[in-house]
């Protein structure tokens, strides 16, 4: 049986017990827990080890997002002990839409799309089958968000690419990555990782979305898998709903012509047109 190193970063701790629930799909297997987290409180300390009376629990500075904990974690462990790794963090939860690719979805679904495909029980199981049986398999992560899109990485390539001299690793022409850094690897392939700190990342700011060094690692986290030579596995176990950008920006440029122009006949056969809400014309129509 395969030994298992599983990091979960715990920015939002109200996310714990839906994370110990799908941990659950992990039952039966050799694996060790690694909880990090910016504070803990006693109370979510002890719920972590009533789980996992063996968890490791440390705190952490707010670095590098999700990424700045796991090259922590990477530092507490021996990588030589471990076959896989799976990588684990909360994630912004709300309805809020974003981009991706070609397509726009909510927070709420790219989450789901990350843990639906390697942490639910059937994720868990085809994403081990898969490591255990191909070998030359390097990484898994979700099928609707792992990809080699260049506009998923055309900002950050030049930094990405240096990163990866640091790394003395090749630039792939293969450059796959799994997009949101929530992945099964193996541990072997983390190595060339070692050579970062928490404390080479900048303090997280949601108020920035690209070019920090987190956001680079994001994507060269699969790009290493590529120079290597091995491959990333994509695991779909069921389908979400996400708008094409076309169909997005028609349905909405709707919206925004209802709000900012309106126009009726009333039931009196009174015209009414309104800019912003504000009646500019009421006139009787003629019959």
């Amino acid at each position: 049986m395969p030994k298992i190193a599983v990091h979960l970063h715990l920015f939002y701790s109200n996310q714990l017990d839906d994370f110990l629930l799908r941990l659950n799909n992990l039952a039966g297997l050799d694996y060790d827990l690694y909880v990090t987290a910016i504070e803990f409180t006693p109370a979510i300390k002890q719920k972590i080890l009533n789980f996992k009376n063996d968890a490791k629990i440390w705190e952490v500075p707010n670095y590098g997002y999700d990424v700045g904990p796991f090259i922590d974690f990477l530092h507490h462990i021996d990588l030589d002990k471990y076959d896989y790794v799976l990588k684990l963090h909360t994630k912004n939860n709300s309805s809020r839409i974003v981009k991706f690719t070609d397509y726009y979805l909510s927070m709420v679904t790219w989450r789901e799309m990350m843990l639906d495909a390697i942490l639910s029980e059937q994720g868990v199981q085809q994403s081990l089958n898969i490591l255990n049986n191909n070998p030359k398999i390097g990484m898994i992560g979700s099928a609707h968000i792992t990809t080699d899109d260049y506009t998923t990485y055309s900002k950050v390539k030049a930094k990405a690419i240096n990163e990866l001299h640091k790394l003395c690793l090749s630039v792939p022409e293969d450059k796959t990555f799994v997009a949101g850094t929530m992945f099964w690897v193996r541990a072997k392939l983390l190595k060339p990782f070692l050579i970062y700190k928490l404390e080479d990342f900048s303090i997280s700011d949601n108020q920035i979305h690209d070019l920090t060094l987190a956001h680079v690692m994001e994507r060269i986290f699969g790009w290493s898998i590529s120079s290597q030579g091995y491959k990333i596995a994509k695991v779909k176990i069921k389908s979400f709903k996400r708008q094409k950008v076309a169909t997005f920006l028609r349905f909405h440029l709707k919206e925004l012509v209802f709000l900012f122009y309106k126009k009726k006949i009333t039931k009196k056969g009174y015209l009414l047109i309104k800019i912003f809400k504000i009646p500019v014309i009421h006139r009787k129509v003629k019959k």
